[in-house]
């Protein structure tokens, strides 16, 4: 705290104000305490997952018992009962695919869009990604029926595009604009044709935004599950519609669908847990001018 004096008729009254170290330990404060109320539901909702995972069964008719012995017996009966390794390869085949074609077509494309003007496109684009998926299922019910594209991989990697592509674009945008023209034409008066350009000098710069591009496309894609659940039928089935069959009635206990949905969480919260640096550097630099 810091005294000051002021004189007054009266003599000297003193006044207190906060230093500049208590004003920065209650911001600092301040701070943890918003990241807290925002982040903190969102691990509690994970760890009750992963907690409900290794209760025995009986007990989710008594919420208030919180002591009791672990058992993996519902990671068990989800490896011996049911096919959700296989989901997995389903969901990382479908996932990875759309994610790779995802971002070559945005990075072309977000490309393209800032430096030839193509605002039109930027927002027909934009427009694509707000559509609640749900309406355009029936359409893409009957074409792939015509196509022959229902229960493939194709088919699904295809459908999957309506996801990844919106995010690179939009994302990758900010990183060219970014970028200034004169460093491209510098290229190009060096003897570097368009593509090399492009290349090896335009791509290498944004490559912070294609990180954290492919980790969102990914994570996106990966927990769809209206496309997959309708398009892909039985036999690419992927991870999401695996966890939403111990939903149904006869689909299982409350343990099995809490260790489903664990074992189909972990492997994208590791990933994001091992790239968080370059995803924060890819979502923060391309702001910054």
């Amino acid at each position: 705290m810091v005294l000051l004096s002021q004189a007054t008729p009266g003599g000297l009254r003193m006044r207190c104000f906060p230093s500049r170290g208590t004003v920065r330990a209650l911001g600092r404060l301040f701070t943890h305490l918003v990241f807290l109320a925002v982040v903190g539901p969102f691990f509690f909702l994970f760890f009750y997952m992963v907690w409900n995972s290794v209760r025995p069964d009986f007990l989710f008719f008594e919420p208030g018992v919180w002591r009791f012995e672990p058992t993996l017996a519902n990671y068990r009966a989800v490896f011996s009962q049911t096919e959700i390794l296989a989901n997995v390869k389903n969901g990382v085949v479908v996932s990875g695919f759309a994610t790779l074609i995802g971002l070559a077509s945005g990075i072309l494309t977000a490309y393209a869009i800032v430096r030839y003007g193509l605002r039109r496109l930027a927002l027909a684009i934009l427009v694509t990604r707000m559509i609640p998926y749900i309406t355009a299922l029936i359409p893409f019910w009957m074409m792939y029926r015509w196509l022959g594209l229902l229960n493939t991989y194709s088919g699904l990697v295809l459908a999957h595009l309506v996801i990844t592509i919106p995010f690179a674009v939009w994302i990758l945008m900010g990183f060219f604009e970014d970028i200034p023209r004169e460093l491209e034409e510098a290229a190009l008066i060096d003897g570097a044709s368009r593509v090399q350009t492009f290349w090896r000098v335009l791509v290498p710069l944004v490559r912070p935004g294609i990180i954290a591009a492919s980790i969102l496309c990914f994570v996106f894609s990966w927990s769809n599950f209206q496309l997959a659940l309708v398009l892909g039928g039985i036999d690419v089935n992927t991870a999401p519609v695996a966890v939403y069959k111990f939903a149904a009635a006869e689909g299982g206990s409350r343990g099995q669908m809490m260790a489903a949905a664990t074992l189909v969480t972990i492997p994208v919260f590791a990933m994001v847990l091992l790239v968080q640096k370059h995803m924060a550097a890819g979502l923060t630099v391309g702001g910054v001018k």
